[in-house]
C-alpha cells in the first residue's frame, strides 16, 4: 500500500474514532446521571421528580449479581444514613435485586401502574398506621417504551415517613424522556 493511501486511511480512522469519541461524551456526560444510566442499560430508567426536599445521598449503577452477564441495576438514595428513600431500578425480565417479603398492605396505583405495598414489620399483626415506624416498600413493573424494556422498581424507606409520602415520591418517578 503506498504512503499516500495509508495516510488517508489513517486520517478516516482517525475522524471516525474522534466523532464517535465525541459522541459517547455527549451521551454519558450529559449532567444527568439518569440520563447516562440510560446509555448503559436495556430497561427504561425512570428518574424521580418528587424529593421531599431530601438530598441525593447515592446514585449507582451495580453489577447484576443474581443474573451476572446482565444490565447493571441502579441503586439510588435520598435523605440520609438513618432516614431516607431508596430507588432501586432492574430489568424486569431479570430481577438483579431480588424479592422482599414486606408484610402486605395491597395495592395502589403508581402512574397507571398497579403496584405492592409492604411494611417491613415481622408481627403477625402489622397495623398500616405503623408505616413510618417500621417502614416499607412500593414495588412495581414500569413499561418500557420502543426498544428499552420494563423495569422493576423498588422504592422503600427504612421508617421515618409515611405511605403517603412513600407515595408521593413513588408518583415522582418519570421515565426518562418522558413529561
Amino acid at each position: 500500500m503506498n504512503s499516500l493511501r495509508r495516510k488517508r486511511l489513517s486520517t478516516i480512522a482517525l475522524a471516525a474514532l474522534f466523532s464517535l469519541s465525541q459522541s459517547t461524551s455527549f451521551a454519558m456526560g450529559s449532567g444527568n446521571k439518569y440520563v447516562d444510566a440510560q446509555t448503559g442499560v436495556t430497561y427504561s430508567v425512570y428518574e424521580p421528580k418528587t424529593l421531599l426536599g431530601l438530598p441525593t445521598l447515592t446514585f449507582q449503577l451495580r453489577p447484576c449479581r443474581l443474573h451476572p452477564g446482565q444490565d447493571e441495576y441502579l441503586f439510588a438514595s435520598y435523605g440520609g444514613a438513618e432516614v431516607g428513600i431508596t430507588l432501586v431500578e432492574t430489568a424486569a425480565a431479570f430481577n438483579c435485586t431480588g424479592l422482599d417479603t414486606p408484610h402486605s398492605l395491597g395495592n395502589v396505583i403508581i402512574n397507571g401502574v398497579k403496584a405492592k405495598v409492604g411494611m417491613y414489620c415481622v408481627a403477625a399483626n402489622c397495623p398500616a398506621n405503623k408505616f413510618s415506624h417500621y417502614g416499607g416498600e412500593i414495588s412495581f413493573i414500569a413499561p418500557g417504551t420502543g426498544y428499552l424494556k420494563p423495569t422493576f422498581i423498588r422504592i422503600g424507606t427504612q421508617g421515618g415517613f409515611s405511605l403517603k409520602q412513600l407515595i408521593s415520591f413513588a408518583q415522582g418517578v418519570k421515565r426518562i424522556g418522558s413529561k
